[in-house]
């Protein structure tokens, strides 16, 4: 796989590890703010430096925990600045996945601080140093990514309508798109976009997508009060005047609500509403950085739906997926290969199981 560099940018270079072979669908490709690296910062430490973050990173990790028996049908694709540190890298390679780095040698990495309360140790803010460096679907032109069976996209309503606008360009005339159910496409909004003012334009643009997944601060915000404890009926009312705006070309979509602590609602038109818990509670001593982990179970959410063709199963995924995000600062580690693969100590699918039994599905 190549993906031609940005044609403004007369220094850049590409790398291509693990390529897919051609006869290989990908599962998952997701794209949105890229990928970035975080100062961690908490009162009376050391800042934590070069921590690999970004929506990019945590939804393919989410995707690629469920891909021990066949890793490179993930895809990940990025921007690196002159100073991406090769280790980092490296752990990516060690993934096995379609990976593609495109090296911008007269640009800095996308770097942010990220700063957390001193009583309780929640995240409390984000502050970005440099600027992110996205891959618009356009970049993905003439590779295997270009026709994954899912995308994660993170970002606005404009940014969303143009996205997929290019890529039914590039896949299939327009009308099709209408009528066939692929790609499966899963939309985190931008927390900052997501006013009193952009509702309409969120609602218009949820019709092209399969998935529209805020957090719960996020779609309170969309109503003008945010609201300090977590209401579960508040949280359906809203989400529901999104599904009956209409999610997805035909209106069979869902709106997927993280809500931390409070696990997600599931809602779509013809389907029951599910609340799925999280799999740690949240003073759970297992819950060290919540970072990444909405991102992770987007990804994981999509491959889930890709496989199972059920929301409630795919939130599972989703939801395990989250856990393995939470249990550090950073990435999970992983060990060993296809069924004997582990992250941080354990089987991806022996924690489904389990988390499967606590609800009943088994």
């Amino acid at each position: 796989m190549q993906i031609n560099p940005p044609q403004s940018d007369t220094t850049s270079s590409t790398t291509n590890t693990q390529p897919t072979a051609a006869n290989t669908r990908i599962r998952l490709v997701a794209l949105g703010n890229g990928v970035w690296l975080d100062d961690i910062c908490r009162a009376g430490c050391e800042p934590v430096k070069n921590v690999p973050g970004g929506s990019v990173t945590f939804a393919t990790l989410g995707a690629r925990l469920f891909a021990a028996d066949e890793p490179s049908r993930i895809a990940m694709t990025f921007n690196a600045g002159h100073d991406f540190p090769e280790d980092i890298i490296d752990v990516f390679r060690s993934w096995d996945i379609d990976l593609t780095i495109h090296k911008l040698h007269d640009k800095p990495s996308s770097r942010g601080l990220v700063f957390y309360e001193e009583a309780n140790n929640n995240r409390k803010g984000f502050q970005r140093l440099t600027e992110p460096l996205p891959v618009p679907i356009k970049d993905l032109k003439g590779t295997l990514s270009l026709k994954a069976q899912s995308f994660e996209f993170f970002g606005t309503a404009q940014y969303i309508e143009e996205q997929v606008a290019d890529l039914v360009k590039l896949r299939w005339d327009k009308i099709i798109r209408h009528i066939r159910t692929e790609p499966f496409i899963v939309w985190e909004p931008h927390p900052k976009s997501c006013t009193p003012d952009t509702l309409k334009a969120h609602q218009e643009a949820a019709k092209l997508v399969d998935v529209f997944s805020p957090n719960h601060e996020e779609l309170h915000s969309f109503f003008g009060e945010p609201v300090e404890s977590v209401d579960t009926d508040m949280i359906e009312e809203q989400a529901r005047s999104f599904v009956k705006a209409g999610i997805g070309p035909m209106g069979e979509g869902c709106i997927v609500v993280r809500a931390a602590g409070h696990g997600c609602l599931i809602m779509a038109r013809h389907v029951k509403s599910h609340w799925l818990p999280p799999y740690y509670p949240a003073d759970s001593d297992k819950v060290v950085d919540a970072t990444g982990a909405g991102n992770a179970f987007l990804g994981a959410f999509a491959v889930g739906f890709c496989s199972t063709g059920s929301n409630v199963e795919a939130g599972v995924f989703g939801t395990v997926a989250a856990s393995f995000a939470l249990e550090q600062v950073g990435l999970p580690v992983r060990v060993g290969e296809g069924d004997e693969e582990t992250w941080n100590g354990c089987l991806v699918m022996d924690r489904v199981h389990e988390y499967r039994q606590r609800l009943k599905l088994d």
